[in-house]
């Protein structure tokens, strides 16, 4: 799981659960204007996380993210993107400056929101932040929601391609994700089968180098 440097290991193991609902909060956008995420229903969302205080992991994440999205073959008219904020004190201007700052995409959306929706929105997808001094401590998490804004897919840390966010977002848009969905269950059977090749492999070994007889012995 990719973490910023301060988090590694600290916060605790928590992640999101496919099919879980994204709770319906309202937030306030970089105008002022206050919105609901139900708006987005209809269309698959990817949503990440970031604070705009933020020094280094979130500046990583919206440049990863750009770059992901600008070589893209996704149609962005298809889908949206919500940079939302964890961090209670950000407001409709910090939102602006950030914006502005990072040269978001227009397309875009940017959300401020107070804690206790901040709080609902992040407790329902499973994305958990924790204060560090006068910072953040928080997992590099993109997520995707499907069209009824439920989660379809997420991606941890920055080291991803266009490729795997067109698949992600193929996914959220109703494509079977077999392999994700049994990924546990195939893991399983991948260590087992690697134990049983193990022990054949030990016994390969044991019969063609029998144990020679101790000198003296009888």
């Amino acid at each position: 799981m990719g973490t910023c440097a301060v988090c590694a290991g600290k916060v605790e193991e928590v992640g999101p659960e496919r099919g879980h609902a994204a709770a319906q909060i309202s937030w306030t956008d970089e105008s002022g204007r206050v919105r609901n995420l139900s708006e987005f229903a209809g269309y698959p969302v990817i949503l990440l996380p970031i604070y705009t205080r933020c020094p280094s992991a979130c500046v990583e994440n919206v440049a990863q993210l750009k770059k992901a999205l600008a070589d893209s073959a996704a149609d962005p008219r298809e889908f949206r993107v919500l940079l939302f904020s964890f961090d209670a004190t950000d407001t409709s201007s910090s939102l602006a400056e950030f914006r502005r700052r990072e040269a978001v995409p227009l397309g875009w959306f940017l959300g401020a929101a107070d804690q206790s929706n901040i709080d609902a929105l992040l407790e329902s997808v499973g994305f958990q932040s924790a204060r560090a001094a006068t910072e953040f401590m928080h997992p590099n998490l993109l997520l995707f929601l499907d069209s009824k804004l439920r989660v379809g897919k997420w991606i941890f840390g920055t080291d991803y391609t266009a490729r795997d966010v067109d698949s992600a977002l193929k996914i959220a848009s109703g494509q079977s994700d077999w392999i994700g969905q049994h990924f546990d269950f195939l893991y399983a059977i991948l260590v087992f089968a690697a134990a049983l090749l193990c022990v054949a492999l030990v016994q390969q070994l044991s019969l063609r180098n029998p144990r020679q007889p101790h000198p003296g012995s009888v």
